[in-house]
């Protein structure tokens, strides 16, 4: 039974703090504890049984970096809205889906990141999308290992390990692929290499991937568009499966597939009616 719920709202959009304030109500109204960010307990100790966080994708993300494991129902004031899959008119009818049970919990892996440096290691952080090497104004050359066994060198403005939730990312806009939900793997994506072998890869999610900065022009390591380290000449980057889950709740019957149309317009043939639709039959037409 669902008891104390988290509101998290982008400090940036008053209208996100608008409507945290009625949703605070309104959870009140039905005996439901509204528990404000800073009172939001980290971890195992979570005191919440989920967040409602009203912003964009980025907030998604910090939120579920502040918070792992715990579910997150995203109320969408951004542009995209891939993860805050709720928009603003629907909000009532998202939380009385979630306090009914009506819902599906989304669970995807997500990313470790290690540098080593000298033998010496250091914890990066974990991403829910991607983990990016980045060169500056120069190309850069990265190395890329997968269970020990060099793979390429890679000589680009840089390298992309993403999850399938953040395929839809940076990872496609650089030309990777789309995993849909269910695939166990992460992309490996060099960012406009100049390798004749530039094709992207697909790793499994229990593999060893080490990047290794081969020159020494400048690159950041950047967690989830956070910029987290600068890289020296053989720093190692480790990534491997996460401890933690991203955990996402969908309240309503749209598909990953009818979410990735909508959200990006992905239509070669937009007047296309599908064959096979719910319903009463449409007549199809050649177009």
């Amino acid at each position: 039974m669902t008891e104390r719920i988290g509101i998290v709202s982008a400090f940036s959009k008053p209208e996100a703090r608008e409507l945290a304030d009625t949703i605070t109500t309104y959870l009140a109204d039905r005996q439901i504890a509204a528990v404000p960010e800073t009172e939001i307990a980290v971890g195992e100790n979570a005191n919440v049984d989920a967040v409602i966080v009203l912003g964009g994708d980025g907030l998604m993300m910090r939120m579920a970096n502040a918070f792992p494991d715990v579910p997150l129902i995203g109320i969408n004031f951004g542009k995209v809205g891939f993860l805050a899959l709720v928009e603003q008119s629907d909000w009532q009818q998202a939380i009385d889906l979630f306090l009914s049970g009506n819902y599906d919990l989304d669970e995807s892996s997500t990313l470790q990141s290690t540098l080593i440096r000298e033998d010496v290691s250091s914890d990066q952080g974990w991403a829910i999308n991607d983990v990016v090497i980045r060169g500056g104004n120069r190309m850069i050359e990265v190395e890329v290992y997968i269970d020990g066994f060099f793979v390429n060198q890679y000589p680009s403005d840089g390298l992309i390990v993403s999850t399938p939730r953040g395929s839809t990312a940076y990872c496609m806009a650089a030309g990777g692929p789309i995993l849909t939900p269910g695939v166990k793997g992460f992309a490996v994506v060099p960012i406009s290499s100049h390798s004749p072998i530039r094709t992207p890869m697909i790793a499994s999610e229990d593999s060893v991937i080490e990047l290794v900065s081969a020159n020494s022009h400048p690159a950041s390591l950047i967690i989830d568009g956070q910029s987290t380290a600068r890289l020296k000449q053989y720093d190692v980057v480790k990534v491997t499966k996460g401890e933690h889950v991203f955990r996402l709740v969908r309240v309503n019957t749209t598909s990953f597939y009818t979410a990735f149309r909508e959200k990006f317009n992905f239509q070669t043939r937009p007047n296309a009616i599908p064959s096979r639709m719910p319903g009463p039959k449409q007549e199809h037409r050649e177009l």
